[in-house]
């Protein structure tokens, strides 16, 4: 599994959010996976209501840690938040694509990038987020985008 650096500009995304369940291990992530499924599908349900405001095609979302907690936005890209909201801030990110449609194969594979990034001479993982690019399960087709926050080391 390779990566793209990339440097992105601020990107506001609003929606609504959860918190997901921690996995009994990394090897068992299914329960974790059928929650995110399940937001997927809920954003899938509403995405002519949300896309009135977005800046773009794109349905993202967001893995952050907050209050000790592993949180799970989902939504679009906005100027400004009339919900709930996360920043993902200005910088460079480590971005991971490929081809699925399944939550759980997904979640693993962010679960590699996550070992990819560990394993880098020239990166590290900057950030207690991630941000997804989710227009693949929406519409059925391209691939899935994860974009990780980097540093040189």
């Amino acid at each position: 599994m390779t990566f793209k650096v990339e440097r992105l500009a601020d990107l506001l995304i609003s929606g609504f959010q959860t918190t997901l369940p921690t996995p009994a291990s990394f090897n068992d992530i299914s329960e974790m996976s059928i929650v995110k499924a399940d937001y997927i599908s809920k954003l899938k349900d509403i995405q002519d209501q949300v896309t009135e405001d977005a800046m773009d095609d794109d349905f993202y979302a967001v893995n952050f840690n907050q209050d000790e907690k592993q949180h799970y936005l989902v939504g679009v890209r906005v100027m400004t938040a009339p919900t709930e909201s996360f920043t993902i801030p200005a910088g460079k990110y480590a971005k991971f694509e490929f081809k699925s449609l399944d939550r759980n194969e997904i979640d693993q594979m962010i679960g590699a990038a996550y070992g990819e990034l560990a394993q880098s001479t020239d990166y590290a993982v900057a950030g207690n987020y991630n941000l997804e690019v989710v227009t693949n399960l929406i519409s059925g087709k391209g691939k899935f985008k994860i974009y990780l926050p980097i540093v040189a080391k």
